[in-house]
């Protein structure tokens, strides 16, 4: 059961009541057998019944989130697909493969080589040129270049029955599409309050990247038209990799 797939949902709340089922007879069999063999309440395997009830509460809590809605049609899951493709869905993407890379050691050859220039006699130019290579290494510095290579994702990423919260409220997602450099969110009709799902992703999304392009559509039509006709700026493979990591980590 991966999250933001097709059929999360349905799987999410068939799990999740399995579960439910399962404490409670597990619950009421401890009960029962502490009862048949003291002929009373006050032994201890009552108390293991009763602790059976917190995971039961849990999987109970999972159920309310989940609420009524229901999974994202297959049909309407091909119809964005094939707006995006190459797509991934986010369940499938391990972001631990894109993770900064230390630069290639020819690099650090080049280097040498540099290294091994520099021990020779040098003119007053040539000491003058590396005075101010030295100037601009430190501005660079400064600046902040990394010494790691950022991997690209190669895909544009699909969110779908994305369930997640705030300390206020529940909220669900029928679709979230990361392209190169926008993000297109297409919320659930059941959300009570959708001014509020839209200022809580912008300003979470913000954190990570000020660059990236979000556009709340709601409805499929405007999705589509949005992906047929998408001209986009793309970010950096930075920016957008800690994007991904943020909404991945949202997700119920």
């Amino acid at each position: 059961m991966k999250k933001s797939n097709p059929g999360y949902i349905r799987q999410y709340r068939r799990t999740n009541l399995i579960w439910l089922l399962v404490w409670i007879v597990i619950g009421v069999g401890i009960f029962t057998t502490g009862w048949l063999i003291w002929h009373t309440r006050a032994n201890i395997l009552t108390v293991l019944a009763v602790l059976s009830v917190l995971p039961g509460a849990k999987r109970i809590v999972a159920l309310i989130a989940a609420g009524r809605k229901k999974s994202v049609s297959i049909e309407r899951c091909h119809q964005v697909e094939t707006e995006v493709e190459p797509y991934i869905y986010a369940g499938d993407l391990d972001l631990h493969e894109y993770e900064p890379e230390e630069k290639s050691s020819a690099s650090a050859d080049d280097s040498s080589i540099s290294d091994e220039m520099d021990s020779e006699p040098k003119s007053s130019a040539d000491e003058e040129t590396a005075t101010e290579e030295a100037v601009s290494d430190e501005t660079d510095s400064g600046r902040g270049r990394s010494p790691y290579e950022e991997p690209e994702i190669p895909w544009n990423v699909i969110f779908t029955d994305y369930i997640f919260t705030s300390t206020e409220k529940i909220m669900m997602l029928d679709f979230m599409v990361v392209t190169g450099g926008t993000v297109f969110v297409l919320p659930a009709s059941t959300n009570q309050d959708q001014d509020y799902v839209k200022k809580y992703l912008t300003d979470g999304i913000r954190k990570w990247s000020t660059g990236i392009d979000i556009r709340f559509v709601w409805d499929d039509e405007k999705l589509h038209a949005g992906l047929k006709g998408l001209q986009e700026s793309k970010v950096s493979p930075r920016e957008r990799r800690e994007v991904l990591e943020y909404l991945k980590s949202l997700a119920m």
